[in-house]
């Protein structure tokens, strides 16, 4: 079979199809010749592959099936499906293409080929102008005829239900809103009726039922997805039922599960699996609406008890669409009551106090209809070890993963009756553990349901879950004794060994989740630890990852907190190569395994990974050692993260980890990319001593310093080299900082710092650029503004209100300002480098000096770019203001700074008007170019000197320079300066002014300029200047002659601005 394949895809290469379909005919042809699946996996192929050959010949109808022979096996094959939904098109049968097309973006979202041919069929859909009426035109007349007449129709009803409800989903805004307006609803809502009839009259007929079965879970679905619309439609779904349509659909729902427990029942009696849950997802769309708008009590009962129906179903996927539709009541409960929080009612009270009746209403119906024992018995049902071997595990997967989150969600409705809470907590979580014999299969398997509704308490309400374990007596300890009595017999158990490991996964995730809250550790009994070390000990199989993540989390957690843990001991090492093995096998275990762990309710290998790795990263031998397990790095930062798309579409999606996991990742990386010591330095900052001081201190008392962890920045550096050199670890970082901060601030932050340590490593911020770590840290460094004044007259801050920055806004922004003082600002997009100015200016802005220095910085290197950003940074909120403010700080970097930062933006008129042609201003600048200042501190002086001379090529700014002693303070730095910058900037400023005084005035032409005493004024001034450069001129001439050119000596630029300064010193009249 292998070998004709291979010829046949040859042909397919070399184009000649109809060769290739003969070769693939000729192995399908063949008996197996092998074991039965590898058989079975040839024949998949071979039929995938021809029905390929037969698209490229336009033969759909044979392609069709050879697709479907393909998916009776193997029902996941994407290709597969793929084909057919391309056969599907080209045969017009544009609803099943896309029923395909659909299944395959839900096996991989990002298969390009079906979102195209998805888009391909939605447009030929929508160019349907008359669809809608064809189709229900369609539907009623198959149903119209009598029972006869829908028999014959069967297909033809089908295939127009389905146009309608492929419709709808196209375009869930507008087209369920046009089916309402063409009357649609009435039609299907008489059409359902019609049908119930021809149930109840056809009870022994079984090719009726069967189509009156079908055709209905057509209906029915076609409604629930036209109610899945709005609030607004579900509303009119339910008002044009009747209701008492309606009604029936629930009593039918009903009847239905209890045939499902029936021995007797006939197999056609059963409506479609796709209907039941039709109704289910109907009730739940209708209960939102009523639980919202409607005071009626006995309805809300009804509608609740018919999803709940779906939750008593024996059908797994049943049971998962009742849970769903809880959920998305609850979430849409929660989501009013934040929107609600923030409004009021008309007569000006919070909107919250209606919907608190709602929550407690809700809560009062779930209790009296008995959800929470509902819950309990199917997690139990769901750990019960089937016979059935076609009974989903991934379905059980989903259905353990809903029903804790689902029993959380219910309880947090109970908030405020604590007595309720405490005894529903007692009732479900705790007594069936304590009460449960090992050896009692039935008890065991209620008691790990308990286990597993309290692991998830544990996440959502971590104070409660403790002290309901707290309460069980022996000071806490009796609840996980009862634990470790489970965790003994299964050695004994005689069940298949998958069914052991995941009653065993079970236990052992409660366990690890009680060790995870404060006091935890206190509830684990001596014979418990006992048992955990053997486990780890224990020669555990590859499919054992679970449980060795779990027992590796709960050692890390008692060693740590109680301070048994010895990292350095052989025990130790044992632990932390357990860690690190556990990560490198981590990813590709759920991999595998991916339709159990990406559902099921405890933390899987990774999460648990990651948080032991966590408890002990802040030591420095843990982290040189992580970074030097490239697999596990891998591991840890190769994640999924949730995404509100793929949690609104499907709820087979994973959405990504526990925000814990996320926190956990951002908190290893912040502490790897550096050292402990410089994080206890950073907390002492503004204390009364500083970390200098204690350090002294402890030198003196002959003690160990705290601040001394045995790291250095030469290991800082190599673990940030080692870990930047990862995509996934930039990658991570981008999407921790895109974590929403309504989810976890604290993520978010820990994101920050570690932008900020990387940061810290001036070869890798070109990486944080191209990697988007810098974009994604702009909208975290936004300052929020508070209302304030400034006192005071000299000095004054110049800002009206005062930047209020935060941790994350501050880290955010000085990581930034880090980036860019040392990358090329010309390599990143203009729209990034002006949006850096406003984060950079509210930190100057700020108190802390270090953050105002590298923020200057930042702003001097972007302000070289161009006029645009010079321009931009004139045009924020006092942003020259903000940047002359600084020049009178007490620093003399951040004095620096800002001087080289208006430097940068010359040549600009606004700077010359606001900065150099105020004389107060001038004085200043002229005092920062001076010699004086040149000796204490050169740089300031050179900029200084630089922005002077460039704008002395301003006539009017060169004769206000000799006004206020530009004329000495230059010819001094020529006449005492050992630079060559300053010497050159000094010869240039002097030269403008020279001539400006040759030109006779300061380039003005005021009305007061022309006017005689203006002349008067410029002539008397001219004349001072004259007389003033006299007293300099014989010393100027000196130096300048000992700066000409020498021959045979290349000449420098120095040397021609002295002669060129020379020439026109001794041009100018005495």
């Amino acid at each position: 079979m292998e070998q004709l394949r291979a010829e046949g895809n040859a042909l397919v290469s070399a184009k000649q199809y109809e060769a290739a379909i003969a070769k693939y005919s000729e192995g399908l042809a063949l008996p197996a010749d092998g074991s039965q699946d590898a058989a079975t996996a040839q024949r998949v192929l071979l039929w995938s592959n021809r029905a390929m050959c037969h698209l490229q010949l336009e033969q759909f109808e044979a392609a069709a099936a050879d697709c479907s022979a393909a998916l009776a096996v193997d029902p996941g094959n994407e290709k597969a499906r793929y084909r057919r939904a391309q056969a599907h098109v080209g045969l017009g049968r544009f609803a099943q293409a896309f029923t395909d097309v659909r299944m395959v973006l839900q096996l991989n979202p990002t298969n390009k080929a079906a979102v195209a041919l998805a888009r391909k069929i939605k447009d030929a859909v929508q160019d349907d102008v008359h669809g809608l009426q064809k189709a229900l035109d369609a539907v009623v007349g198959g149903v119209d005829g009598g029972a006869r007449v829908l028999v014959g129709q069967q297909p033809k009803t089908e295939e127009a239900l389905k146009f309608l409800e492929m419709k709808c989903f196209s375009d869930l805004a507008a087209v369920p809103r046009e089916l309402e307006a063409k009357g649609g609803l009435i039609v299907l809502w008489r059409v359902v009726k019609q049908l119930l009839e021809m149930h109840s009259d056809a009870v022994n007929d079984e090719a009726t039922q069967r189509s009156v079965l079908a055709v209905l879970s057509g209906v029915i679905g076609l409604l629930a997805v036209v109610a899945s619309a709005s609030v607004e439609l579900a509303a009119l779904v339910y008002q044009r039922s009747g209701p008492s349509v309606f009604h029936l659909v629930i009593e039918l729902l009903h009847a239905q599960v209890a045939l499902e427990y029936s021995s007797e029942r006939a197999a056609y009696a059963l409506m479609p699996l796709v209907g039941r849950k039709a109704i289910v997802k109907l009730c739940a769309f209708v209960f939102k609406h009523l639980m919202l708008t409607s005071d009626d009590d006995p309805e809300v009962r009804r509608v609740l008890n018919g999803i709940l129906d779906g939750l008593r179903s024996q059908e797994l996927e049943l049971q998962i669409s009742a849970l769903d539709g809880v959920l998305h009541f609850l979430s849409t409960l929660a989501l009013s009551a934040g929107a609600g929080a923030a409004s009021t009612s008309p007569s000006g009270q919070p909107n919250t106090d209606a919907l608190k009746l709602k929550t407690q209403h809700f809560a009062n119906l779930a209790h009296e209809l008995g959800v929470f024992s509902l819950f309990h018995t199917k997690a139990a049902s769901a750990l019960h070890a089937d016979a059935d071997a076609a009974v989903s595990q991934a379905a059980k997967g989903v259905l353990l993963s809903r029903l804790p989150l689902v029993f959380t969600q219910c309880l947090s409705q109970f908030e405020g009756n604590d007595a309720l809470l405490k005894k529903l907590v007692r009732e479900y979580c705790v007594a069936p553990v304590l009460a449960a014999s090992a050896r009692d299969r039935t008890q065991l398997e209620l008691a790990s349901a308990s286990c597993l509704l309290l692991s998830a308490l544990f996440l959502s309400n971590a104070k409660l879950a403790l002290w309901a374990v707290q309460q069980t007596g022996n000071d806490g300890t009796l609840f996980l004794a009862r634990v470790n009595d489970f965790l003994a017999a299964s050695r004994t158990f005689v069940d298949k060994r998958e069914h052991t490991r995941q009653f065993q996964e079970v236990w052992v995730d409660c366990v690890a989740s009680v060790c995870g809250v404060e006091n935890g550790t206190a509830c684990v009994p001596p014979v418990l630890r006992v048992e955990i070390i053997k486990m780890l000990h224990s020669a555990l199989e590859n499919e054992d990852l679970v449980l060795k993540a779990s027992a590796l989390s709960i050692q890390v957690k008692l060693g740590v907190v109680e301070k048994t843990l010895e990292l350095e001991s052989a025990d130790g090492q044992l632990v932390l190569d357990g860690i690190f093995d556990v990560l490198e096998h981590a990813h590709a275990f759920e991999s595998r395994t991916a339709g159990r762990q990406l559902f099921w309710s405890g933390a899987s290998p990774k999460e648990r990974g990651v948080e032991a790795l966590s408890y002990v990263i802040t030591t420095t031998s843990v982290k040189n050692a992580f970074v030097r397990r490239p697999r596990a790095v891998t591991s840890v930062f190769q994640v999924d993260f949730p995404t509100a798309k793929a949690s609104a579409s499907d709820h087979h999606a994973h959405v990504g980890y526990r925000s814990n996991v996320y926190y956990g990742i951002g908190y290893i990386l912040h502490h790897v990319l550096t050292s402990e010591a410089a994080l206890k330095k950073k907390q002492m900052d503004g204390m009364e001593m500083s970390a200098e001081q204690y350090e002294e201190l402890q030198k003196a008392l002959k003690q160990k310093s705290a601040l001394e962890d045995g790291d250095s920045p030469e290991q800082v550096h190599t673990r940030v080299k080692l870990l930047l050199q990862s995509r996934d670890v930039l990658a991570t970082l981008v999407q921790l900082l895109k974590y929403s901060t309504t989810k976890s601030q604290n993520v978010v932050e820990m994101a920050v710092l570690s932008a900020l340590h990387a940061a810290e490593v001036a070869e890798f911020r070109g990486s944080l650029v191209q990697s988007g770590v810098l974009q994604s840290l702009l909208p975290l460094s936004l300052h929020a503004l508070s209302s304030g004044s400034a006192s005071g007259t000299k000095a004054k801050k110049p800002q009206a209100t005062k930047p209020l920055g935060t941790k994350i806004s501050n880290a955010a922004g000085q990581a930034i300002a880090k980036i860019l003082i040392s990358t090329n600002p010309n390599l990143l997009p203009s729209s990034s480098l002006l949006s850096c100015i406003r984060p950079l200016l509210d930190l100057c802005k700020g108190e802390t000096q270090l953050l105002q220095f590298e923020a200057l910085m930042a702003l001097t290197n972007i302000a070289s770019v161009s006029d645009e950003t010079k321009n931009r940074i004139m045009a924020e909120p006092q942003g020259l203001a903000t940047l002359q403010y600084l020049q009178f700080s007490e620093h003399e970097l951040v004095r620096r700074a800002a001087t080289e930062a208006i430097c940068n933006l010359l040549p600009n008129d606004e700077v010359i008007e606001k900065v150099f042609m105020n004389e107060e201003k001038l004085r200043l600048w002229l005092a920062f170019a001076s010699v004086e200042e040149e000796e204490e501190d050169f740089e300031t002086a050179r900029a200084a000197g630089g922005a002077l001379a460039m704008v002395s090529q301003v006539p009017q700014v060169s004769w206000r320079l000799m006004k206020h002693g530009g004329l000495q303070t230059f010819s001094r730095v020529i006449e005492s300066s050992k630079h060559d910058e300053s010497l050159h900037r000094a010869f240039f400023a002097l030269e403008n002014m020279l001539e400006a005084l040759k030109s006779g005035g300061d380039g003005t032409s005021s009305r007061e300029s022309e006017s005689e005493s203006g002349a008067a004024t410029k002539a008397q001034e001219k004349q001072e200047f004259l007389e003033e450069l006299k007293t300099h001129r014989p010393s100027l001439v000196t130096r300048l002659k000992q700066l000409l050119p020498k021959s045979g000596v290349p000449s420098t630029p120095v040397n021609d601005a002295a002669q060129s300064l020379l020439g026109s010193l001794l041009k100018v009249e005495g």
